[in-house]
C-alpha cells in the first residue's frame, strides 16, 4: 500500500487535509483510496496548525488551495483506510517517517488503532534513490494525495517488478 499525506505541518500532530492511499504489487496498481479531511474535524481531534505550512499553502495555485476546504470528518475517513488497508502486506511511504508517522499521530488524537505495524513500513525515497530504480513521467497533479500515491505506486511497482526478472 503506498500512501501520501496532504499536510498543514511537517511534523506528528499536524492537521491531515487529505488521505490518497493505493494498494499495488509488481504488475502494477491496483484499487485506490482518497479522502479529504475536514480542518474542524482536526481541530476537534487537537491536530495543529503550522502557520508557514499554511503560509506555503496559500501561495499556491487555486486549484491546489482547494484542499483548505471541505473534507469529511476525521474519525470516519481513519475507519474507512482501515478497512481498505486491510490485508496489506507493507505500507510504504515518502517517507514513512513523514507519512506514517503523521497518520499514526491522528490515530492516535481518533483513539483508533493504526492499522498496520511499524514493521511493515516501507520507505519509496530510499527505493527510487537505489542504483536501477525505475523513473516514470509524472501523470497528475503535484500535491494531489492521491496522484502523488498513484506515481509512487507505479515507480515503485516497475522498480519492483524490474528487480525480480
Amino acid at each position: 500500500m503506498m500512501l501520501d499525506l496532504e499536510t498543514l505541518g511537517l511534523d506528528p500532530g499536524c492537521v491531515i487535509l487529505s488521505l490518497g492511499a493505493v494498494a499495488f504489487d509488481e504488475e502494477g496498481v491496483k484499487e485506490t483510496f482518497s479522502r479529504s479531511i475536514s480542518l474542524k474535524s482536526c481541530d476537534e481531534a487537537g491536530l495543529e496548525i503550522d502557520a508557514g505550512t499554511l503560509e506555503w499553502w496559500l501561495g499556491q495555485d487555486e486549484n491546489v488551495q482547494e484542499q483548505l476546504t471541505g473534507g469529511d470528518e476525521l474519525t470516519e475517513v481513519l475507519h474507512e483506510f482501515s478497512e481498505f488497508y486491510s490485508g496489506a502486506e507493507e505500507i510504504w511511504g515518502n517517507s514513512p517517517s513523514f507519512d506514517c508517522e503523521i497518520l499514526s499521530a491522528a490515530y492516535d488524537a481518533a483513539n483508533a488503532p493504526v492499522p498496520w505495524e511499524f514493521y511493515h513500513e516501507r520507505c519509496f525515497r530510499t527505493l527510487k534513490a537505489m542504483p536501477g530504480a525505475v523513473d516514470l513521467e509524472r501523470e497528475g497533479d503535484h500535491h494531489d494525495a492521491l496522484d502523488d500515491a498513484v506515481h509512487q505506486a507505479r515507480r515503485a511497482s516497475a522498480t519492483l517488478a524490474r528487480w525480480s526478472e
